[in-house]
């Protein structure tokens, strides 16, 4: 099921979400059909109107007692009335169009920096798990492990982490270093690395030498 994410009218972007949560916010009033939305596969935000048949939003029904056009309208009363609704909707359409570009490159590259931030923060709370093995092992073996394989980790699948090694610094310090993947954030982080490295107290450290510090949890700056 896709996850999706969405500006409500208040202007706060909220997510992420499943499809059932976001026809719930639509069927609360939170979003209508001009609130924009995003999820995996999309280039940017788009009008919720895009996807009804995909969601199965409800279509509204004229109020009842709406009149209904008069039957017998002479050929220049249509043509008027017609050329009035077209040049309505036209002024409609550009001046949405002006606010949907505008909320986009607001938005998005805001939200590119926030699925960054989340795939390290996904990547540190890897790294803790993984100094619990290191410091139950140092406890029992007095050294560092020499790997991963030696402390018996499961292969890593973190969304974000390319990879996770386990070893020992030219310092004496046991290590955790977590490369970053870069499928995510337009590749910003491929082959950046995050570094938890424990001294000989038993006290741990976080810290990385590319990863730009906006990006990294409180405890790692």
């Amino acid at each position: 099921m896709s996850t999706w994410y969405f500006v409500d009218r208040g202007q706060n972007r909220q997510g992420p979400v499943d499809a059932d949560a976001l026809v719930e916010a639509h069927r609360q009033g939170k979003v209508d059909f001009n609130s924009l939305v995003w999820r995996e596969g999309l280039a940017q935000w788009v009008p919720l109107g895009q996807f009804i048949a995909e969601l199965n939003l409800p279509v509204p029904n004229l109020p009842a007692g709406t009149p209904a056009a008069p039957a017998t309208a002479g050929p220049a009363e249509k043509k008027g009335g017609c050329g009035v609704v077209a040049i309505v909707a036209v002024c409609v359409g550009l001046v949405l169009i002006v606010v949907l570009a505008i909320l986009a490159a607001i938005a998005l590259p805001a939200y590119q920096d926030y699925v960054v931030k989340s795939k390290v923060t996904a990547a540190h709370y890897e790294a803790l798990a993984t100094r619990f093995a290191v410091d139950e092992f140092v406890l029992n073996t007095d050294r560092c492990p020499r790997d991963a394989a030696e402390l018996q980790l499961a292969p890593v699948s973190t969304p974000g982490v390319a990879t996770l090694e386990v070893g020992e610094a030219n310092t004496g310090m046991c290590t955790i270093e977590i490369e970053m993947a870069g499928d995510f954030g337009g590749g910003r982080l491929m082959g950046q690395r995050l570094r938890h490295s424990r001294d000989s107290a038993g006290d741990w450290y976080c810290t990385s030498d590319s990863i730009p510090g906006k990006y990294l949890p409180a405890d790692c700056q």
